[in-house]
């Protein structure tokens, strides 16, 4: 007499994981698990920066002829390095948090090269701030280059450059706070990044002595912000049409064979 196996009440096929939750993942992969990473990477931007700042006021120090213009020139070209990486950090968020690049590049990879962009923008901010402490001609000193509006030389776009400086830090600092924030509040907090991006341009634009020579570089700039973030909100809605459109024939269907049920059922009594 053979043995009937009997039917396992254990299904051993994982549950599957939720759409919801499985969109989420692809848009922020996962934080990193090491709590030292933020403040050892920042560490390493304060050491660089600090390095380079002496050597440029022992330039300023040794050789004055040269250093007179030399504070000047270093930080109206790191402020444009600044502004060209936190552009491409911008794009780059947009792109990896939706599904235009999802496909071609790796969550990890594109967290990663956001995070870096990100960093290393900040770090050129600095610089562009710190380096004019050493100027003679605007006047600056520490406690003015961090207070916002305190500023003697143009106040207004100076004091929005700052404020921008913290804003950065922040959002690039959510996300190692990720799951203590919660979902909802780490996307509200990142919708800040548009406003970032708009008092960093006014900044450029009317704190700069030579802002009329770059003028391309922010058209240019703010166009592909504009456009690149349009393409994401269009990307964004066609799935969800697609998603009511798929649930309205699928409720359609349903009714359409409740419908013939209770016809059968009719006929058959």
């Amino acid at each position: 007499m053979s043995r009937q196996s009997a039917p396992s009440s254990i299904d051993s096929t994982p549950p599957a994981k939720s759409k919801r939750r499985g969109e989420i993942a692809d848009l922020f992969p996962p934080e990193p698990t090491n709590p030292w990473t933020a403040p050892v990477t920042l560490g390493v931007l304060i050491a660089a920066a600090v390095l380079a700042l002496a050597g440029i006021f022992a330039v300023g120090y040794y050789l004055p002829a040269v250093g007179a213009k030399t504070y000047w020139f270093i930080s109206r070209s790191s402020g444009i390095v600044a502004y060209v990486l936190i552009t491409l950090g911008m794009l780059w968020g947009l792109v990896q948090s939706g599904s235009l690049m999802r496909t071609y590049i790796p969550p990890l990879v594109a967290f990663g090269m956001h995070n870096f962009l990100s960093w290393l923008g900040m770090g050129f901010v600095a610089l562009h701030a710190l380096i004019l402490v050493g100027d003679g001609y605007i006047n600056i000193d520490l406690p003015r280059v961090f207070t916002p509006f305190l500023a003697e030389y143009r106040p207004i776009p100076v004091g929005l450059g700052i404020v921008s400086f913290y804003l950065m830090l922040l959002l690039t600092l959510s996300f190692y706070a990720r799951s203590h924030l919660g979902q909802r509040t780490f996307r509200l907090l990142h919708y800040a990044s548009f406003g970032v991006f708009i008092m960093v341009t006014a900044h450029g634009l009317w704190a700069g002595t030579d802002s009329g020579a770059l003028l391309w570089l922010y058209i240019l700039s703010t166009t592909a912000v504009v456009l690149v973030t349009l393409a994401r909100v269009l990307n964004t809605s066609r799935p969800q049409r697609g998603k009511s459109s798929k649930t309205k024939t699928s409720s359609q269907s349903r009714a359409g064979v409740s419908r013939r049920t209770a016809k059968l059922e009719t006929s058959t009594r």
